[in-house]
């Protein structure tokens, strides 16, 4: 085990551990400090302040989310760095990493306190194919592409050693001192937990199911694998296996560059779960996008949208069409909202001020909307997708923001107080009716933005999918 990961894992068993002494730890490894303050300063925690100090990232995240992320990068980083025989080291670290943050986000819907430490047990669940391919390198010769399914390993080990993965990682980990209901979780990460009430070691053998869905691509047989196991051992129903299956996209998205150094084409994953497979397109698609171009075709402030904390348009977009594929026809809301007078205060102040502005304004959005809710930025333009929101909901979220800003003054550089000038549309579902895609869906929210902003300031006009079929009626 690494020098710095041993001593981080020593503080498991000091509960008197002082924030000082993590700090220490992590200092110790250049590499690990400077990660993890990316980490802590990255989108997926959207702070206000930068995080400068080791320190401030502990008292931020928590100290045991620090301990036990600078322990994942302090192992994977070491054992990624000692390449064994056969084994692709990039598929392994693509399914460690993909089944860690799978366990995490199942860890949250079953309510399991220990979900930092879910990460790593998930994480390093494999942990036993590494050593195996060291100390029998010609176990995995002729395994090929069928690493990629994760039976066949399982197999292929019981075969010839009579035994698999799961049982030689567990006594690594368990020789290593590693907790013991982690040490568990890796001997049982191949065990059936659907009467067990041991829901952390549930939630460790069974995102590995949720991580071959995305290696495998998705589809409509790797999906149903999927729901199968979800519902067979947490009772988790198909619409709510859908939400999981994007926040785990979603998580793996804003975290890989935690790894990109693990795994070398981490920019590459393609965790789009093409469930279903294509959706028809026809010639009305140049037709759909009308409206929602000349809003997508901004560009005002583009490198600013990292520090207010919102993710890229093109990432926005990708979440859109994943949320269409995957929901299956579930309630599915797009909310734009516009500045008006972003530009004129602009001309009037210059790109400082209204960096600052941008900053606020999303900031206060941010406040209004929930996490798994995604949001992004086209030049004056803020546009939200509100995952199982109706119409209705997504109004209701809509006003909460408008509202925010009708009252509010901003202190601009010169000592002038100013107003943030917001309209708004939504376009989503309605009791009856989904919209029959992501693009109808965006260039509804747009036109109707648009309606919006002809009435005046404050204003929030909607868009239900019934209506445009009147209207082609």
């Amino acid at each position: 085990m690494p020098t710095v990961a041993a001593r981080l894992l020593g503080l498991e068993d000091k509960p008197d551990a002082s924030l000082s002494e993590l700090s220490e730890v992590i200092s110790l490894d250049v590499y690990l400090a400077s990660t993890l303050l990316r980490y802590a300063n990255s989108a997926a925690y959207n702070l206000v302040n930068k995080v400068e100090t080791v320190e401030r990232a502990a008292l931020v995240l928590g100290f045991n989310t620090v301990r036990d992320v600078s322990l994942s990068l302090s192992l994977t980083k070491a054992l990624a760095g000692q390449p064994g025989a056969q084994l692709d080291y990039n598929i392994f670290w693509q399914r460690s990493l993909l089944a860690a943050e799978a366990a995490r986000v199942l860890g949250k819907a079953v309510k399991e306190k220990a979900r930092d430490e879910l990460f790593l047990a998930a994480l390093l669940q494999d942990i036993g194919m590494l050593a195996l391919d060291r100390v029998r390198p010609d176990l995995y010769a002729q395994l090929g592409d069928g690493q990629l399914r994760h039976q066949s390993v399982a197999e292929l080990e019981q075969r010839n050693l009579k035994f698999d993965h799961a049982r030689f990682g567990g006594a690594l980990l368990q020789e290593w001192g590693m907790h013991e209901r982690t040490v568990k979780a890796v001997l049982e990460s191949h065990s059936d937990h659907a009467e067990d009430e041991d829901m952390f070691a549930a939630c460790v053998a069974t995102s590995g199911f949720i991580a071959d869905f995305f290696l495998s691509g998705g589809g409509d047989e790797a999906y149903a694998t999927v729901s199968r196991e979800l519902y067979r051992v947490f009772s988790i129903r198909d619409s709510q296996c859908m939400q999981i299956l994007l926040q785990v996209d979603q998580a793996i998205h804003s975290n890989q560059d935690l790894y990109a150094e693990v795994v070398n084409s981490a920019g590459e994953i393609d965790v789009v779960g093409k469930i279903g497979g294509e959706r028809e397109r026809d010639d009305s698609a140049a037709v759909i996008n009308g409206d929602f171009a000349s809003i997508s075709q901004q560009r005002l402030l583009e490198d600013n949208l990292d520090n207010e904390g919102v993710m890229s348009p093109a990432a926005f977009e990708n979440s859109l069409k994943n949320s269409f594929r995957m929901l299956r026809g579930q309630p599915i809301s797009v909310a734009m909202v516009s500045i008006n007078n972003l530009h004129e205060l602009r001309g009037l102040y210059g790109d400082k001020v209204i960096t600052l502005l941008l900053k606020v304004a999303s900031r206060k959005i941010l406040e209004c909307i929930r996490i798994e809710d995604f949001i992004t930025r086209y030049g004056d333009t803020f546009a939200i997708i509100l995952l199982g929101a109706r119409a209705k909901d997504a109004v209701r979220v809509v006003e909460r923001i408008v509202n925010l800003f009708e009252d509010a003054r901003y202190t601009v550089a010169d000592g002038n107080r100013v107003a943030l000038k917001l309209c708004a549309g939504v376009a989503g579902s309605s009791e009856d009716i989904n919209f029959d895609s992501e693009q109808a869906l965006m260039n509804g929210a747009a036109m109707v933005l648009q309606r919006a902003r002809k009435q005046g300031d404050y204003v929030i006009c909607d868009e239900l999918p019934e209506r445009r079929l009147k209207a082609l009626g």
